[in-house]
């Protein structure tokens, strides 16, 4: 009788865009913040809408709460113009701020 042999899988290792895994870290950690900034602003963009049309906010309706086409609009320009300000920064070209010096 021979015996079977389990093999787990190994899970894929994290994929490295620059060579100091730290900086892999900071743009991970900056990318998440910026997530979780976004969702707050959503939200609270719908406690404002719900409180000026109801005068009241309960977690039902704004878990309920169902944008107009128009909101949909507007919440994606908003969106880019934050993705922009935030994140722009990345696509700059960038400068030495030391030149190297050649011997």
């Amino acid at each position: 009788m021979q015996s079977e042999q389990i093999v787990m899988p190994m899970p894929a290792p994290e994929p490295a865009f620059f060579d100091n895994p730290a900086i892999d870290n900071l743009i991970a950690v900056t990318l998440e913040l910026g997530s979780e900034l976004w969702v707050q602003k959503e939200r609270m963009r719908v406690v404002e809408m719900l409180l000026a049309q109801k005068g009241v906010v309960t977690t039902d309706l704004i878990e309920h709460y169902q944008p107009s086409d128009e909101d949909i609009a507007r919440s994606k320009l908003e969106r880019d113009a934050f993705v922009q300000r935030v994140y722009g920064a990345f696509a700059r070209e960038t400068v030495k701020a030391t030149p190297e010096i050649s011997e």
